[in-house]
């Protein structure tokens, strides 16, 4: 009977005393001053406000990266100082910095005492490298709080200070929220004199807060990173890695010895052109099926890849069949103007509509001056790829024929294997074979570009009249010859073409004309090319993520 009562008096205690809250550590505020220096570093200041709960613990420990990877896999160093780390009332923690993962870890407290409830710390250290220097602009990306903290944050914000005097008209600002690799825009963009904040009320654990400022370029000095050296680059490395794999070179023969001589047989018994007849001079350009070849066909036929100057020289084409007006409004700006529609003509190619609709994307006007067409010029150029292996000109895609072996050298490097990387690096711009169709039209465009380049007296006889010029020049900026070609007709009057329209009609000429139109190709090639940085960096502003570009890192309670 007592054991009953006494079970039960514990079961009422338990129901409405045994729930007691679970703590958990959170950090309650982080806030980020980053001053941004004339000379090229920057001061960070980190003020964390820790909520330890009732939890007991020495400190924290926050991990810095100090690595950097580019687009094409580089690393580069970054130099972080730290310069003192402090409590809200400016009395100085003691810390202990070391190395962990290419990461500066700082350890903030003491092993003989612990603490709970609510702390401050305030770290500020400069950073030398941090950022990015493009041809048109410069650039701060940077994770402000690391994705790395065990904790949820609340109350985040980051305020990026700039030289005196900068134009914040000419500043943008852009932030992410979420783990690592999230484009969520979660945040909040505040632009004031000289300066910019980015902040969000809360992130969960995992996720952290990541900005891009963009500025005009002159504010601040040039100070690159560091090319970081990986114990495999350095010359000690490269000795002991090249002994394992010779190492491994005796067991995998067929590997190391078989392929790079198979290689070069491949080759000769199938990666050659079939012979085609010599064509000295040509007037035309090639066909397929019974119709003329495109420029951009023309020119990935000839030299098997698909390039801006063969993807434009389409372009003047479309042009000069109405369906849009190419206008210069400034010296190297140029606008597209659509004219009439092409959604409906059967007799254009699939790859011209994508390369229209790419470029138009359902608006009447195309500026090529700061737009990013890489995404559409990218299915444009895979598109024709296909199409000239539809035309019968190749068994294969080139393009895939290059990959393929150019995969297998980077394989063979990765390996050690460092005769067969060089066979197939080399090989692989060889190994795309035409058919026997594809080697005759070939030659025939090659006999195309002769004319178009020859200076021989009894060929400027061809050239007198303003219909050859604008017929064959799509095929020359195709081939990248338009300035010969237009020299050609230096000395002849041209009208202006109704399908362009020049910044001075007054001094319109074929010299003038192909001058313009290199620009444009210029300029289109860098609106089609993604954007990058002197040291191989892509930017922040077309690709960015949460998590993305410098800083990062993380930290926690000991």
């Amino acid at each position: 009977m007592k054991k009953t009562i006494f079970s039960i008096t514990l079961s009422i205690f338990f129901l409405f005393f045994g729930h007691f809250p679970v703590h958990a550590e959170i950090i309650r505020s982080y806030d980020s001053q980053i001053t941004i220096q004339k000379e090229g570093t920057m001061l960070v200041e980190e003020k964390i406000n820790y909520d330890y709960e009732d939890a007991y613990k020495h400190g924290i420990y926050r991990e810095i990266p100090v690595i950097k990877k580019n687009s094409d896999g580089k690393e580069y160093e970054l130099s972080v100082k730290v310069e003192s780390v402090k409590d809200e009332q400016g009395a100085s923690y003691g810390y202990s910095s070391s190395w962990v993962n290419n990461k500066l870890k700082l350890k903030i407290g003491d092993a003989n005492r612990t603490i709970t409830g609510l702390h401050t710390y305030i770290i500020r250290y400069l950073v030398s490298g941090a950022l990015t220097y493009y041809s048109d602009h410069d650039e701060l990306y940077w994770n402000s709080t690391g994705n790395e903290w065990p904790a949820s944050m609340e109350n985040v914000n980051t305020t990026i200070r700039l030289p005196e005097g900068t134009q914040m008209v000419d500043v943008k600002t852009i932030c992410y929220t979420g783990s690592v690799g999230s484009t969520t825009q979660d945040c909040k963009v505040v632009s004031e004199q000289n300066s910019a904040s980015v902040s969000t009320q809360r992130l969960d654990v995992g996720s952290g807060l990541t900005f891009v400022v963009r500025f005009p370029k002159g504010l601040i000095a040039v100070l690159e990173p560091k090319l970081y050296t990986a114990f495999e680059n350095t010359w000690y490395g490269k000795i002991i890695l090249g002994v394992i794999f010779t190492i491994l070179g005796i067991l995998a023969f067929i590997w190391y010895v078989g392929l790079p001589i198979y290689i070069p047989f491949k080759w000769y018994w199938s990666g050659r052109d079939p012979r085609s007849q010599a064509v000295r001079v040509w007037y035309d350009p090639p066909q397929a099926s019974g119709r003329p070849l495109t420029p951009a066909e023309t020119g990935s036929l000839i030299d098997e890849t698909v390039d801006m100057k063969d993807i434009f020289g389409t372009l003047i084409q479309l042009a000069q069949k109405g369906f849009f007006q190419i206008v210069e409004e400034k010296k190297g700006e140029f606008t597209f103007v659509k004219k009439n529609d092409w959604s409906g003509d059967k007799k254009l190619m699939t790859f011209e509509k994508e390369l229209l609709n790419g470029l138009f994307n359902g608006k009447d006007e195309c500026k090529l001056k700061g737009r990013d067409l890489s995404t559409a010029m990218q299915k444009v150029t895979d598109s024709l790829y296909d199409q000239i292996v539809s035309d019968g000109f190749f068994k294969t895609n080139p393009q895939s024929t290059r990959t393929k072996y150019f995969a297998l050298a980077g394989v063979a490097l990765f390996t050690g294997n460092m005769c067969l990387a060089f066979v197939a690096f080399v090989f692989a711009k060889f190994m795309p074979a035409k058919t026997v169709e594809g080697a005759q039209q070939a030659g025939i465009g090659n006999s195309l570009k002769t004319f178009l380049t020859s200076q021989e007296r009894q060929l400027e006889f061809q050239a007198k009249n303003q219909m050859m010029f604008e017929k064959l020049l799509p095929y020359a900026v195709a081939f990248g010859v338009e300035k010969i070609w237009a020299n050609r007709f230096k000395d002849i009057n041209l009208t202006q073409p109704s399908w362009y329209t020049g910044q001075n009609n007054a001094a319109f000429n074929a010299v003038y004309f192909s001058n313009s139109l290199h620009s444009s190709v210029s300029t289109f090639s860098y609106s089609a090319t993604p954007t990058r940085s002197s040291s191989g960096f892509s930017s922040g502003f077309s690709g960015g993520f949460s998590g993305g570009g410098g800083g990062g890192g993380g930290g926690g309670s000991w």
